[in-house]
């Protein structure tokens, strides 16, 4: 059973959101041969190591021109991880609890989800096709000495969209869902017509209340371009 949060971002605004535990690694069955074996294998090796990296305070800048690059691609991936775990979890949930603000009905809670998923469905699907393309062009470089970066980042990206795909799909077509008011998330909710000090308060700690204490960087970063516009 999946734990997954229907997050005020806005006065009525809503994003999905998941906390795990780290470092993940995708799982297929043992069987898996060939071409996607090894990507999926590469894959993990680059989802511990973009963890690692981001989780060192103190690292000596590179020197080398790759150095620098091998690490600012290190960081883009650590922060696509954070985006994308919710659906490579849901690859293999059979049934999820969708906690949501109280103040929501339950066949609307599951609507906003539900559009959400389907927001990002379609755009892994999208980008699929074009950075699968993109990997294998980048093979190419690979004759150049030093390390191959565009294939390095092009494994991350077309495993990862791929393996979101299908958690989209699986969270929209089998995954038995169950909607759950929480306290925290109808607080969160109210936190936006608050002044700034309030706010940042107040989402701090639903965040704690939620034991989840990734999701305060989550909403704030999400809600910046609404409270931009206003």
């Amino acid at each position: 059973m999946m734990d997954v949060y229907l997050v005020p971002v806005g006065p009525d605004r809503y994003e999905c959101y998941y906390e795990a535990a780290e470092p993940d690694e995708t799982e297929e069955p043992v069987d898996a041969r060939g071409f996607f074996a090894r990507m999926r294998a590469r894959f993990n090796e680059q989802l511990k190591e973009a963890e690692e990296s981001r989780h060192q305070k103190a690292i000596e800048e590179p020197r080398t021109v790759f150095g620098r690059l091998h690490k600012r691609t290190l960081r883009w991936i650590a922060e696509r991880i954070a985006e994308q775990r919710l659906l490579w979890h849901l690859r293999t949930a059979q049934s999820a609890t969708l906690h949501v603000s109280a103040d929501l009905l339950a066949r609307d809670a599951e609507q906003l989800m539900r559009e959400n998923i389907k927001r990002d469905l379609d755009f892994h699907r999208n980008r699929l096709i074009p950075h699968t393309l993109l990997l294998i062009l980048s093979a190419a470089v690979a004759v150049v000495p030093g390390p191959n970066i565009l294939g390095y980042l092009f494994t991350f990206t077309v495993v990862g969209h791929f393996l979101a795909w299908r958690g989209a799909v699986n969270a929209l077509y089998r995954v038995s869902w169950t909607v759950a008011p929480d306290p925290a998330l109808t607080d969160l909710r109210h936190a936006f017509s608050l002044d700034d000090d309030m706010r940042h308060r107040l989402i701090k700690e639903c965040a704690r209340r939620l034991h989840m204490p990734k999701m305060a960087l989550f909403v704030e970063r999400m809600a910046a371009p609404v409270q931009t516009q206003q």
